[in-house]
């Protein structure tokens, strides 16, 4: 980033309805340079899976804590020059304002600090020791509990979560993942949980601290050449999804087909002390979604034609397209009746697959890919030929 001795950029960003205040700058000697973003989730792109992302620095602020980070950093760029770059994110927690700073760089939390020290020695110079008024004892409060946090995010960077797919296999004593790019040692407390998938391909989500070392934190089995597709079962962007991805892959000369699985999106919401399921589109979708599991589970061959009249039949009753497919009352009856006792287990078992297994809480359709999550098929080489496919979604 190149800074100059006045402010070369400015931006100003509305205040958003959440209370959250962006603003980005670039500044030199006389200025300190703030760039405040809402601060998510890095990429691991471009950079070598083998190689480690540089950890940043989090912390987490009062206003007051802020304020006195603030005048220390002008005071030091004034007195020494050279630059500062760090992110803020300022937000209203409540009534509370309160700041959220992150940095890169290391050494800008060592700068800090002293310039921190030397702000507290002024202070001293300027308050009655033996009388310390309110505005005094607050701005002590603050220097001693800004110095605490500056030296706690020191020794606890926070680093870049990464995700990397690949083989179990032992080597040595040791354990290691064989990706695509090269063979990762696994290191960690969690390194001996990786023995029970020894020879198996997973899908980590963990950290590269070292060069060519992987810290797993989480390792789900990597699904070969299998597509899974999350809905709700009446969002019109789900059933399209559904009856898009079935045709394709029935008419798509592939040398082995990708395998399709479907799953549903439920909210889970606390009601009296305990946990409810909900639906998007509401209760009546609930049902659908059941009715459509319970095919999916125990009746696989009725599942895919029942997907198909639904999605051609708008809002017709479940019983109805059920009796049109050739279901006795009975039959109808039954599966009714394994709703009503079964309710609460099997929304909870899907619930746990798709939030645990995935953390998908959210968006119909979601796709999953060989156990990774996917914002657009059509990127990938096996649906490139995917057409008419949007990316529109049902979202709470």
């Amino acid at each position: 980033m190149l800074c100059v001795q006045t402010l070369t950029r400015f931006r100003r960003e509305m205040l958003s309805p959440r209370g959250h205040l962006t603003v980005s700058a670039i500044c030199g000697v006389t200025f300190l340079c703030v760039v405040a973003i809402c601060f998510g989730e890095r990429q691991a792109s471009g950079e070598g899976l083998l190689d480690p992302l540089r950890p940043h620095y989090v912390v987490r602020l009062s206003l007051n804590e802020f304020s006195i980070l603030n005048a220390t950093e002008v005071d030091g760029l004034r007195k020494y020059g050279g630059t500062a770059d760090f992110q803020v994110h300022m937000a209203l927690e409540g009534t509370i304002l309160a700041g959220t700073i992150t940095t890169d760089n290391p050494r800008q939390l060592e700068v800090w600090s002293i310039y921190l020290g030397e702000k507290a020695v002024s202070l001293m110079r300027e308050i009655n020791l033996q009388n310390i008024d309110p505005t005094g004892r607050i701005a002590i409060q603050a220097i001693t509990s800004l110095s605490q946090k500056l030296e706690f995010a020191q020794k606890n960077p926070v680093w870049t979560k990464v995700k990397v797919a690949g083989t179990i296999t032992p080597q040595g004593t040791n354990w290691v993942i064989q990706t695509a790019d090269g063979t990762l040692a696994v290191v960690g407390t969690n390194r001996s949980a990786v023995s029970g998938w020894a020879g198996r391909r997973v899908v980590a989500d963990g950290f590269v601290k070292t060069p060519g070392q992987f810290e797993p934190t989480r390792l789900i089995e990597q699904r070969t050449n299998t597509v899974e597709l999350f809905v709700m079962s009446f969002c019109p962007f789900g059933q399209r999804a559904e009856t898009k991805l079935l045709g394709f892959l029935k008419s798509t000369n592939f040398v082995a087909a990708p395998k399709l699985e479907i799953h549903y999106l439920f909210y889970k919401q606390q009601k009296d002390g305990m946990d409810v399921y909900t639906s998007l589109h509401g209760e009546d979708e609930v049902t659908e979604n059941l009715v459509q599991m319970i095919l999916r589970d125990n009746f696989s061959t009725q599942f895919e034609p029942y997907l198909r009249l639904r999605a051609s039949s708008g809002d017709v009753p479940w019983q109805k397209l059920l009796a049109q497919m050739g279901w006795t009352n009975p039959a109808i009856d039954g599966l009714e009746a394994t709703i009503a006792s079964q309710r609460d287990r099997l929304i909870q078992t899907e619930y746990d697959y798709v939030v645990g297994q995935y953390g998908i809480t959210d968006g119909s359709p979601s796709y999953v890919w060989e156990g990774q999550r996917v914002m657009d098929l059509t990127k990938l080489e096996r649906f490139k030929a995917l057409k008419d496919f949007t990316g529109e979604a049902c979202n709470k």
